[in-house]
């Protein structure tokens, strides 16, 4: 008898767990397509990356990058791209992805809004049926305006103080065995490398100073930099780490074996150099290199005294002999002495240079001319081979520091006059020829144009700090002898400066995003307004020469720029420099 098949019912075919996963996965996709197919049109067009998202930017950051998810239709969106306040600036493209490069670096202490509606993408623009723009709008700060000073008085004496300006709060940095020489911030502001002198030791002077660094309680939110490889991703999806409160010490290096003297810290903030000299063998002197996890090392070169490193943070302007030689810091540099990559004769002092290292402000003494024995000048060296004579003094040049903003140099300088033409009540006996008279200078770089600011007491020193915005200076003046004794404590001035407007306007100005109306400038601050806390200036506005005639030159005129009333902050110490 043959034997009958039997069948497996059809339910139990689909109880199999394959079958099940599969009936599912089709009912999900079903369920899928039917509500993108009921919510409409998804061509929307939206920005999908902002780079300044939320993010605090500072002088150096130029430009902003603004990502699409569409191509879009160009001329839309650079017509609807609006800013508050207006940030003046020229637009480029590459694909979906927009550049907005500034004209000039943004106020610190202000909050910008950047808004997109309107906008069409480059196909909707050709369509009968435009697509759909998602309105975009995002916001991102400035820097808070801030700097740094060594207190005299008080429990700031011999300390390294952090100053807010807008809320007028000191914060002490440095505890007090620690005795500040000499100090500079680092380019985000968290940090301040400085030298100093343990008091608490038995050795704890002057020459025995060590480099530190502390923390000044600032957590930074740069924008990303996109020439920089990019984090690992478990370092992007880690939570933000905690604020690092003020106040936390490191130790950068020791004086055991060697004394530490002048340093410099990069632009970048990767690389210090730092004049040392060998305790037991004064003949053994030189700069250092220190970079982080590496050990300090010599620079193998020529002895040489004053330095600075260039704002590239891969070459180093060292004194030597009758002029300057520039050194290489790289690493592929191979081992024995360092030869200079260049030799600048003559000039015994660089005093500062452009923030893109195409000009240099260098001080020749004149040993070689005898008709210009006993005075110095002023040069413009420019990475071009071009050396121009900006000014001539009898006296002596103290510092120099370039406007980020604008072509103009501000500088300190000294002139000799008469005693009886001096502000001040002779302090000299009958038989001295001539005083030396400070003077804060503006010197217009397009035109050579110097224009006097201030005539400032005939006190000494005298330090000069420039704002990374170019909107105010800040001055310290060492404080006047009383007759009683004892001197009167620094001061530190605030001087807002008011920079005169071109004769021909900048293409870049009638950029869309600067269609809002200009705020109000803090530094067009009228001469009768002071700020809390102001005082009377003992200073004296000098009288400035005539203005050259705009018409004159076939690029736009930069006149020196002017100074509004002086203001006298309620702080008392020396060395004041802005925070980056």
């Amino acid at each position: 008898m043959a034997r009958r098949r039997s069948r497996r019912p059809q339910s139990s075919r689909l109880a199999q767990p394959l079958d099940r996963v599969a009936l599912m996965v089709m009912a999900g996709l079903s369920l899928a397509l039917g509500l993108l197919i009921l919510s409409g049109d998804h061509a929307t067009a939206r920005v999908r990356d902002f780079s300044w998202q939320d993010r605090q930017v500072g002088a150096e950051d130029r430009a902003f990058l603004i990502t699409f998810s569409r191509p879009m239709d160009v001329a839309s969106v650079e017509q609807n791209l609006t800013a508050d306040p207006p940030l003046p600036g020229k637009v480029s493209w590459a694909g979906r992805r927009m550049a907005y490069t500034l004209t000039a670096p943004l106020p610190y202490g202000e909050s910008f809004t950047v808004s997109l509606e309107g906008a069409r993408d480059r196909y909707g623009a050709n369509a009968d049926r435009p697509g759909h723009f998602e309105p975009f709008e995002a916001t991102f700060q400035t820097r808070q305006r801030a700097f740094l000073y060594i207190g005299t008085t008080g429990d700031e004496a011999n300390r390294l103080v952090l100053a807010d300006v807008a809320r007028q709060e000191r914060t002490i940095l440095t505890p007090k065995t620690l005795s500040v020489l000499a100090f500079e911030p680092y380019p985000l502001g968290d940090k301040v490398l400085f030298s100093a002198s343990d008091t608490s030791q038995q050795d704890g002077s002057l020459l025995n100073q060590q480099i530190y660094t502390v923390t000044t309680g600032i957590t930074p939110r740069p924008p990303v930099d996109f020439t920089r490889d990019r984090p690992p991703f478990w370092q992007q999806v880690l939570p933000p780490r905690p604020p690092v409160p003020s106040g936390e010490l490191s130790l950068i290096l020791d004086n055991q074996n060697y004394q530490n003297l002048k340093f410099d810290l990069s632009p970048d903030g990767q690389t210090i150099v730092v004049q040392r000299v060998n305790q037991q063998d004064p003949a053994d002197f030189g700069p250092w290199l220190v970079r982080p996890g590496e050990s300090p090392r010599p620079i193998e070169t020529e002895p040489g005294g004053d330095f600075l490193i260039a704002p590239d943070s891969q070459s180093l302007l060292l004194l030597q002999g009758q002029g300057t030689a520039i050194i290489d810091l790289g690493d592929d540099v191979s081992r024995g002495p360092r030869q200079p990559l260049d030799f600048l004769p003559n000039y015994g002092r660089v005093l500062d240079m452009a923030a893109d290292g195409s000009a240099a402000a260098m001080v020749n003494f004149n040993q070689d001319d005898p008709e210009k024995r006993f005075t110095e000048s002023l040069f413009l060296v420019t990475n071009q081979g071009r050396e121009e004579e900006l000014l001539q003094v009898n006296g002596a040049i103290l510092e120099a520091a370039f406007d980020p903003t604008q072509p103009v140099l501000y500088v300190l300088a000294s002139e000799l006059i008469d005693p009886a033409d001096s502000l001040e009540e002779p302090i000299l006996q009958a038989t001295d020829a001539y005083v030396e008279q400070p003077l804060l200078l503006a010197i217009a770089l397009t035109s050579g144009e110097v224009s006097p600011l201030l005539r400032l007491p005939q006190q000494q020193p005298i330090h000069l700090s420039v704002a990374p915005d170019g909107r105010a200076l800040l001055l310290d003046l060492a404080g006047a002898d009383t007759g009683a004794g004892a001197p009167e404590a620094p001061k530190i001035w605030y001087l807002p400066v008011v920079h005169q407007a071109t004769q021909a306007a900048s293409p870049a100005a009638e950029s869309p995003a600067a269609k809002s109306q200009p705020a109000e400038s803090p530094a067009a601050e009228s001469p009768e307004t002071k700020g809390p806390g102001a005082k009377t200036s003992p200073l004296e506005s000098a009288d400035a020469s005539p203005a050259s005639d705009p018409a004159a030159t076939s690029e736009p005129a930069v006149t020196p720029p002017t100074l509004a009333a002086p203001e006298e902050f309620p702080f008392s110490g020396i060395q004041a420099t802005w925070l980056p």
